[in-house]
């Protein structure tokens, strides 16, 4: 494609053949395989236009700039990890079978949105939107609601151990989750294990379930906490989170 055609929205075909101008969604979808891939730096946006069939100056029109689209995809990878409501509703009343399927739900929508991880994986690392990663957790909102009425009920009917809050279980949930993009090159070289192995995609699914009940049902000492994490209530902090996780972020919800 020559540079000039850059310069004006071309159109992408769809399954049938059919065409139609790309949206401010379509380059964002695009640019999350990018960023996902290649960082912040590497990423460049001449090919995002390219890749999504938007003209670079209607990318600037719609994101401002580079680091526009970047905060916009970022969002769009913390919508695509969250969780639906469906997939969390309650069949039982019983704690331990609530917390189940909300354990599965989130490690679900990690294994189906590997470059949403990828990406939110190397904002930590390096910092490209200038936030701190824990900010990659307020996204989870409807998550630790739901989890901290289960863990209510079940610590008032003695199911589970006090001192755990519904942050440690998320972090608990994420960390195995991330692990398995994270760190799947250095187990498979060292010790031949693939993580993303549909076998042990599954035994992945199972550890994080089985680690998660044990947690909370294990016969341990009340260290006398309501959680071991704490949360920072720096208000400058999270207005700087909220500032960069706020952009545009009508566009993607659904």
């Amino acid at each position: 494609m020559a540079p000039s055609d850059l310069e004006s929205d071309t159109p992408v075909s769809g399954d049938g053949g059919e065409t139609h101008t790309a949206t401010p969604e379509d380059v964002v979808v695009t640019a999350l395989e990018f960023f996902a891939h290649q960082g912040f730096n590497d990423a460049k946006l001449e090919k995002i236009a390219r890749a999504s069939g938007m003209s670079k100056r209607m990318i600037h029109y719609h994101f401002g700039d580079k680091k526009g689209l970047y905060i916009a995809t970022l969002t769009y990878a913390l919508k695509q990890l969250r969780p639906t409501a469906e997939s969390m509703q309650l069949d039982s009343a019983v704690p331990v079978e609530g917390v189940r399927k909300i354990v599965e739900a989130v490690y679900n929508q990690i294994i189906s949105h590997p470059d949403a991880v990828r990406m939110l994986l190397m904002e930590n690392l390096h910092g490209f939107a200038g936030v701190e990663g824990s900010a990659a957790l307020n996204d989870h909102s409807n998550v630790l609601l739901n989890l901290d009425k289960l863990l209510m009920l079940g610590q008032d009917a003695r199911a589970f151990r006090p001192g755990i809050s519904a942050e440690d279980v998320l972090v608990l949930i994420s960390s195995l989750g991330y692990f398995r993009l994270s760190n799947r090159s250095t187990l498979l070289n060292l010790h031949g294990v693939d993580l993303t192995s549909d076998a042990n995609t599954a035994g992945m699914k199972r550890m994080v379930v089985d680690t998660v009940l044990a947690f909370l049902t294990a016969n341990l000492p009340n260290n006398g906490s309501a959680s071991y994490l704490t949360q920072d209530t720096d208000d400058t902090e999270s207005a700087s989170t909220d500032a960069v996780y706020g952009f545009d972020t009508d566009l993607f919800e659904s």
